[in-house]
């Protein structure tokens, strides 16, 4: 799981920020209007880094915040010339391979309000561009050679795919994922849904990116008198 975002006040978070170009922050701000977690990605078992990578860095370009791996037992280890640094600007959770781990992860989404959304073929199939966005959505991708998990197609809400006109029947995971999170991303923001983040989510945002930005952040904060 996520590290705990450090709990600063307004003047400490200055502070620190008094170490930034201030076009950086100008950057956060900027960026943190645009956030978004009503859409969430889940990689059900994903094994290529590299594809994790690729689905997180197409994830952060579009203001996807949160996204949830569950792991296979080969824990994941970022292909950095692949995310591009984007693993500092997003939430990404992990849970350990198991059935009850995945249920836990499945548990929380639907907790959270979140239709659980299985990218396969299915009897009850409608294209990416047919679903309806009105609530939070946790976009399920499926593992390279077998696809979306039993136990996930067990408690997904809807099944989506991607219409094609070619004989080829699947496209790359990464592909797959960068075509539906535009799809998605682009119906989302020419709505009227509020799917921005709420303040205090805001706020937390940029204290995270301000520590994983200011070298040494934390000994600085303990030399500082508030």
């Amino acid at each position: 799981m996520q590290s705990e975002i450090p709990v600063i006040d307004p003047s400490a978070l200055a502070y620190l920020q008094s170490f930034m170009l201030e076009g950086r922050i100008a950057r956060f701000n900027e960026m943190l209007q645009e956030r978004t977690r009503h859409l969430t990605i889940v990689m059900d078992k994903v094994v290529d880094p590299h594809n994790i990578s690729a689905v997180m860095r197409t994830a952060e370009c579009f203001g996807i915040q949160d996204l949830h791996l569950l792991e296979t037992d080969r824990p994941f280890k970022a292909a950095k010339k692949i995310q591009r640094g984007s693993v500092k600007w997003v939430d990404l959770y992990k849970y350990e391979p198991g059935e009850e781990n995945a249920l836990r992860c499945i548990r929380q989404l639907k907790e959270r309000g979140y239709k659980i959304v299985a990218t396969t073929p299915h009897t009850r199939q409608q294209s990416i561009a047919d679903l309806n966005i009105e609530q939070p959505i946790a976009l399920v991708l499926g593992q390279e050679r077998d696809g979306v998990s039993v136990l996930m197609k067990e408690y997904a809400d809807e099944f989506v795919v991607i219409p094609m006109q070619g004989f080829t029947e699947s496209l790359n995971i990464s592909v797959a994922a960068s075509i539906m999170i535009y799809e998605l991303n682009k119906r989302l923001r020419e709505s009227t849904i509020n799917y921005q983040l709420s303040e205090k989510e805001k706020y937390e945002l940029m204290v995270k990116w301000t520590f994983n930005t200011v070298e040494n952040a934390e000994g600085i904060l303990k030399n500082y008198q508030f």
